[in-house]
């Protein structure tokens, strides 16, 4: 397993050392947010350590699954309140603003790459450490793991698509509630009402979501890419979009070599072996 921490963007600010870890296991990639003295609360360039690591798994060919989780006791808690008391104290609307917007471009980054990326929510997930989950493509959790929408207690509105996953998941109504009242849920309800995918023991979380990393990996690239972008499309397509987009992703898939080795796999009774395109 390879360990780069302390991402460099082109030419711009260095960015603090190993508060966002990447490490590259074989066809997975994982994030791992790296505060853990406090609860992994995003802070000093922490935003734009998670969206350069996304920016890195999208253009690798080899990745075939991206794992987001948090190290210690929390997955995130979203906002350092201690920044956000700077930037109130200091007046700086631009400097809040970025903040938002980088998270946006997280959220975005999350939906474009071409590959799934599975959140492995070891504990706490509050504010937009919980956005964050939701923005995954699946979620784990484990058994000590809670969710909360906790943006209302300090007098913020949703973000990090947090107003747009949400009702998908749990309807307008229970979406509405959650947010207004902030409060945070177990990970067993959370389950229950479809936010997480699955619940295991704490000791299992990395484990289950490693081999359903894996598991994702073994699949062919091409489909599992026209997959995950059908699916999302169809939170807002109407149905004649999808059967179109369907259409186009089918005539594709039928030119590459996966398909073709999908197929001889199944008549000649065997494990497919699918490439990389």
């Amino acid at each position: 397993m390879s360990l780069a921490g302390g991402v460099t963007k082109g030419t711009g600010p260095v960015i603090k050392p190993n508060s966002i870890v990447r490490e590259r296991d074989g066809a997975i990639g994982w994030i791992r947010i790296n505060r853990p003295e406090r609860l992994n609360a995003f802070a000093e360039g922490m935003r734009e350590e998670i969206e350069a690591s996304l920016e890195s798994f999208a253009i690798d060919t080899e990745i075939r699954a991206v794992i987001i989780t948090g190290v210690g006791r929390a997955f995130s808690t979203g906002g350092d309140i201690g920044v956000m008391s700077e930037l109130i104290a200091q007046d700086d609307a631009a400097a809040f603003d970025a903040l938002v917007r980088t998270g946006a471009r997280v959220v975005s980054l999350i939906e474009e790459i071409p590959v799934p990326v599975i959140a492995a929510v070891n504990g706490p997930a509050a504010g937009a450490g919980a956005s964050l989950a939701l923005a995954c493509d699946l979620r784990l959790a484990s058994e000590s793991a809670s969710i909360g929408f906790t943006f209302s207690r300090v007098g913020l509105n949703p973000d990090w698509g947090a107003s747009y996953f949400l009702p998908r998941l749990v309807g307008p109504g229970r979406a509405l509630e959650m947010i207004l009242t902030g409060g945070m849920i177990s990970a067993e309800r959370a389950e229950r009402l479809g936010i997480f995918n699955r619940v295991v023991p704490a000791s299992e979380l990395e484990p289950a979501a490693r081999d359903l990393a894996l598991q994702i990996a073994a699949g062919p690239r091409g489909v599992i890419a026209a997959t995950k972008r059908l699916l999302r499309e169809s939170l807002t397509g109407s149905l004649d979009q999808i059967l179109e987009s369907e259409i186009v992703a089918q005539r594709a898939a039928f030119d590459s070599p996966d398909f073709r080795e999908g197929i001889a796999a199944f008549l000649e009774k065997r494990s497919p072996r699918f490439g990389r395109e």
